[in-house]
């Protein structure tokens, strides 16, 4: 069934992420991150052929006052479905009331209960419906920002500004840019952390989709820790609105005496105070990683549970993780190429 089939059973508008009404209603929003911002949606959507879209709530005079991004991924390894969004840890429908985010739920609901769609995701907690299921699998830390960013840098644990302080002294310098030559350097680091911890790297397309709808659009940034000329880590983050979403890190596993990795968070944070930014998104994390959950806590990041919504007839597949296990040690063993290889074959599928 295509959409301007659906688009008969339901109150909602689906509409094309360009649309103006969207645009200016997401600008509107203070809340709104890069995930709601169309080009992210483009990224995704042209580098593994998903169909991007937004559910819209609209009032009488055709003013939209709640929306969800929404892609659809049709797979033949995953079936058929709608993601709230792939790639992504998060996407908080946008609404002016609790009314009109009420209105948008009953319409995903009733879309997947008449059989209009056979599994949707939003990747945050909409409200009780008798036909939705939720999901709380991690927690979610974000960081307030300050226009000072020197009280930002009281809230850290003494352990992460003792590290920022070795980094510095140690001569790790921090190189920010957004030119392909940032992101080429980054993609190869990338490539071989996945390749060290045994995990697919992403397409190299999405990560020049990345340059041309993000950096290239001022959207984001590539930061780089180097010791002399050697680059011992690098972040690639995400902004739009008030929130500076801090979205890849990689690093080369040497020498990570010199602490390039807090050094490298904190010029990030300090640029996002300095540019207006009031929040750092330092993303999810699984509810059983201590270890990470204590270093995103020591930035002085406020843990909040992330709960994902589910309307779907099949509970959540544990497939994806068996597989992923199968296929760690057989990465660390091989050529890089296998980690690419097996980026380009699978990613489109798990999203």
């Amino acid at each position: 069934m295509n959409i301007n089939a659906l688009d008969a059973q339901v109150d909602s508008q689906f509409l094309s992420p360009e649309d103006q009404r969207w645009v200016a209603f997401v600008e509107s929003k203070p809340e709104a991150t890069i995930f709601h911002h169309p080009a992210w949606l483009n990224v995704l959507a042209e580098s593994y052929g998903y169909r991007p879209f937004v559910i819209a709530v609209c009032d009488a005079a055709g003013q939209i006052v709640a929306g969800l991004p929404v892609l659809e991924v049709r797979s033949r390894v995953r079936g058929w479905r709608w993601v709230s969004l792939p790639f992504t840890d998060y996407c908080a429908p946008l609404y002016d009331d609790p009314e009109s985010l009420g209105q948008l739920t009953n319409d995903l609901a009733l879309l997947y209960q008449t059989g209009g769609v056979p599994s949707i995701e939003v990747r945050w907690e909409l409200p009780s419906h008798p036909a939705m299921r939720s999901r709380s699998a991690y927690y979610l830390h974000r960081l307030r920002l300050n226009s000072d960013p020197q009280l930002v840098l009281k809230g850290f644990k003494r352990t992460h500004r003792q590290n920022i302080g070795t980094a510095e002294e140690r001569g790790v310098h921090i190189e920010r840019g957004t030119e392909p030559e940032h992101l080429r350097r980054f993609y190869a680091m990338q490539l071989e952390t996945r390749r060290r911890k045994g995990i697919p790297v992403q397409p190299r397309k999405f990560f020049d989709l990345l340059g041309k709808h993000i950096l290239a659009q001022g959207l984001g940034f590539v930061l780089l820790a180097y010791k002399d000329v050697q680059c011992l880590a690098g972040g690639l983050f995400l902004h739009w609105q008030q929130t500076l979403t801090y979205k890849y890190a990689a690093s080369s596993g040497e020498d990570q005496q010199y602490r390039p990795n807090n050094l490298l968070s904190w010029t990030a944070m300090r640029w996002g105070c300095e540019n207006g930014y009031t929040v750092f998104d330092l993303g999810r994390t699984e509810l059983e990683n201590a270890g990470l959950r204590r270093f995103k806590n020591g930035w002085g990041a406020e843990e909040s549970p992330l709960i994902y919504s589910m309307l779907s007839a099949a509970p959540p597949s544990a497939s994806d993780s068996k597989l992923m296990s199968l296929m760690e040690p057989l990465i660390q063993k091989a050529p890089p190429w296998v980690c690419r290889a097996a980026g380009e074959l699978l990613y489109r599928h798990f999203g």
